[in-house]
């Protein structure tokens, strides 16, 4: 039995992205908004993270920064949206896409990334063991 068989959730948005040092505040800002209509229309949990090293202890392994091409003028984050599943994550979007603040937000949060830059998104589902 797994420490998690409790935990309702078993669908996780994973969202990666740079932000240029001069539009921090600016993107956590918009982070905040995205997470209360987020909340608003249903999700179950969100978090945000900014990469806080950058050393990686063993030749088998890159640092993600690498990987995301982040320079250091640059910080490297990422959000993680909670669903109970995909069909619950399919109703929240539904609710997000009719949602006016939406767009403006998406609109705002792609002028602040670097240029030429996109947001890495990935859906993952939680493993039982």
């Amino acid at each position: 039995m797994s420490k998690f068989d409790s935990i309702d959730d078993s669908l996780v948005s994973h969202i990666i992205y740079r932000v240029p040092n001069n539009n921090l505040d600016a993107m956590l800002q918009l982070c905040k908004e995205a997470y209360d209509m987020l909340k608003q229309n249903g999700i179950l949990h969100y978090d945000i993270f900014k990469l806080s090293n950058n050393n990686v202890p063993m030749d088998e392994f890159d640092n993600i920064a690498n990987t995301v091409s982040a320079n250091q003028d640059e910080e490297v984050w990422i959000e993680s949206i909670y669903y109970k599943d995909r069909q619950h994550m399919k109703e929240v979007m539904s609710k997000m896409e009719k949602d006016e603040r939406m767009g403006e937000s998406m609109n705002q949060s792609m002028a602040l990334l670097p240029p030429g830059a996109k947001f890495i998104m990935g859906e993952f589902e939680r493993l039982r063991f």
